[in-house]
Formats: C-alpha cells, sequence, structure tokens
C-alpha cells in the first residue's frame, strides 16, 4: 500500500495541533491586527519571532489611529535583558520618543510598584508570560493554543498537503483580586471588578498540524459589574506564520 505524506500525519485534531505548538522551539509571524469601538478604529501591524531554547524573542509595531497618530515600537527580550523603544508621531513630527533597557527582574518590580495589579509573583513568572503568554497581537501560536482548548463546531476540509480548520471559541476573563492588601486598596479594587468576555471564529491553514496562516474574528465584551456598565469592541487579525528565526538588525545594534 502507497500512503501520500497526508495520510501518513496524525489525524488533525485540536490536540495534534496543540501538540505541535508545545514542540516549537522558534517561529517568526506577521499580522495585521484592527479594533472597531465607539472611539473609532485602531489598525495594529505586527511582526515579531521567537526562539524559545534561548529564551529570545522580539517584536515590531505600529499602530495607527484616527485621532492620535502612529506610534511605533520595537522590544526584544535576551534571556534576562529586555530593550524597549517607542517613537509617537503625530502630523509627520516626533511627539515623544522613549528608549530603556532594564532586566527582568527591574521590570517585574516596576510592574508590582506600579499603580495597576499583576497578577504575576516572580521575575520566572513574568518570563514565562513574556514569551508564551497568550496575546493574538503578541505571540498568534500560543493564543491559537489557547483558544483551541476552548474549541467547539471544529471542522477541517484538505487540500494539497495543507488543512483549512474553522472553529468557535469562547473565553471568559475576570479580574484578579489581589491578597495582603490593606482594606482601602482591597476596596480600590472592588470598584474595579470587571469580566472580558470574547467570542470569535477562527480560520487555521494546517501543514503538518503546524498553523502557517489564520483569520480570527470576535466580539469582546468588558462588563464593570460596580456600576454595570458595558462596553463593545470588535476585533479581526490575519497572519502568517514560519518556523524559523532571524535577529532583526536593530537588535545587532542593541547587544553590540
Amino acid at each position: 500500500m502507497v500512503c501520500s505524506s497526508a495520510c501518513m500525519q496524525r489525524e488533525l485534531t485540536p490536540k495534534a495541533i496543540l501538540e505541535e505548538i508545545e514542540d516549537t522551539d522558534k517561529y517568526m509571524y506577521s499580522l495585521n491586527y484592527t479594533v472597531v469601538d465607539n472611539s473609532g478604529t485602531s489598525m495594529i501591524h505586527y511582526r515579531g519571532g521567537f526562539n524559545y531554547d534561548r529564551e529570545e524573542a522580539f517584536w515590531e509595531l505600529a499602530v495607527i489611529e484616527e485621532s492620535s497618530g502612529i506610534f511605533y515600537s520595537n522590544l526584544t527580550i535576551l534571556g534576562d535583558f529586555m530593550y524597549f523603544l517607542s517613537v509617537w508621531e503625530r502630523d509627520n513630527e516626533i511627539v515623544e520618543k522613549v528608549e530603556r533597557n532594564m532586566t527582568v527582574q527591574e521590570y517585574f518590580m516596576e510592574l508590582k510598584n506600579g499603580s495597576a495589579y499583576i497578577n504575576i509573583s516572580n521575575p520566572e513568572e513574568l518570563k514565562y508570560e513574556i514569551l508564551k503568554g497568550s496575546n493574538l497581537g503578541r505571540n498568534p501560536l500560543y493564543y491559537i493554543r489557547d483558544i483551541l482548548q476552548n474549541a467547539t463546531n471544529f471542522e477541517t476540509a484538505e487540500g494539497d498537503d495543507i488543512y483549512l480548520v474553522v472553529f468557535d471559541f469562547s473565553k471568559t476573563y475576570e479580574s484578579p483580586m489581589p491578597e495582603n492588601v490593606t482594606q482601602n486598596l482591597q476596596d480600590y479594587f472592588e470598584t474595579m471588578k470587571y469580566v472580558r468576555t470574547i467570542n470569535g471564529t477562527a480560520r487555521l491553514w494546517i501543514k503538518d498540524n503546524r498553523p502557517i496562516k489564520g483569520k480570527v474574528e470576535g466580539v469582546e465584551t468588558l462588563r464593570l459589574l460596580v456600576v454595570n456598565a458595558t462596553s463593545t469592541r470588535k476585533f479581526s487579525a490575519s497572519f502568517e506564520i514560519t518556523y524559523d528565526y532571524k535577529r532583526p538588525e536593530w537588535i545587532k545594534d542593541v547587544v553590540g
């Protein structure tokens, strides 16, 4: 019996795709992200890459907003070293430019001492969140991993060594509540409690059980519990993924 490569690969299931994602040691991506809400339309272009064996990643993004101009940013993490550059332009003039480098430990302390509560207990947990946290713009592969675990109506269509996968997903997040804080802070965070719900549909093009292209569309609803106020925004993203890694030139300039 002669079997093609398509029939030799494992059955295409959410579990098979998840296993390939977990085994990925490096990848790069480009992604276009659009958000529509009451304030208007925002468009964000991302380009990024990960080398998990070296605990290394980079992100390049450009944010275009109807009312605020253009925001550019380059970020990288190289082990325990982090670098950040941001430029805000309006009417072809630079309004603000910020450039910083720090360690993961220093970044963790900044976040812990900041005004916003983060549900992260140590620098290693922060590093894991940076490298493998579920975020559609900053890490589409691990976002896919996340939503696949809540997939419904999972359907596949086979092409020439490539499958098209379509599924629905739903996620609900509740705001974390800090522990071991003063009563005043506890009361403050109680007033800020929210529930965020995301419902969407994903289309993935799969080769050898690995996503190489995708499109995600959905609606995100945020409800502030104390005042029972609700806001809604629509989002869509299209992206492509390759399973290699190459440092951009600006990182070489940063590390010398």
